[in-house]
């Protein structure tokens, strides 16, 4: 047999799997490691081609996350942010992280992939392996559950403002 050079991986692709994995909420060591696994599967030729090659890398990067987990037994390191009277952009992107990381796993994976990372349905199916439908129902709800956790917590009339 002869072996084949698999060909290099874009690093914008790379620094994108990094990205979901901190947005996954591993700290930044655990992303990156994350990401080296997705490239090493890769590098090894267990890409088949029976899926684009960023959503096979997307579902090697969730199950990695799965395994992380479940080998920890606990969460996910929290992002502590600080919240006062005048919320800037950044202060919001804190507060809805740490919204995020309250949720449960499989709704933030949803929300993470779908609208940090830009996966369309299609795509989402495979990495996650649930039905395109059902997800559209997994997203609302995910939906549902961070509006409720950031009403909770800072009011319903200040999140309306926000949005």
């Amino acid at each position: 047999m002869v072996a084949t050079k698999v060909p290099d991986v874009d690093p914008r692709l790379a620094a994108e799997l990094v990205r979901a994995a901190r947005r996954l909420g591993h700290n930044p060591a655990d992303a990156d490691d994350l990401a080296q696994e997705c490239m090493l599967a890769y590098s090894k030729g267990d890409f088949q081609g029976r899926s684009s090659l960023r959503t096979w890398l997307y579902r090697v990067l969730w199950n990695k996350h799965v395994d992380l987990l479940r080998s920890r037994r606990s969460p996910p390191l929290r992002i502590e942010t600080a919240s006062g009277p005048e919320l800037g952009k950044d202060d919001m992107k804190g507060l809805v992280r740490e919204a995020l990381d309250r949720l449960p796993d499989l709704q933030r994976a949803v929300l993470v992939l779908r609208y940090f990372e830009g996966l369309p349905y299609g795509e989402l199916a495979e990495v996650l392996d649930r039905p395109e439908g059902t997800l559209h129902a997994d997203c609302f709800r995910a939906l549902e559950a961070l509006y409720e956790i950031l009403a909770r917590k800072h009011g319903i009339e200040k999140v309306k403002e926000w949005l």
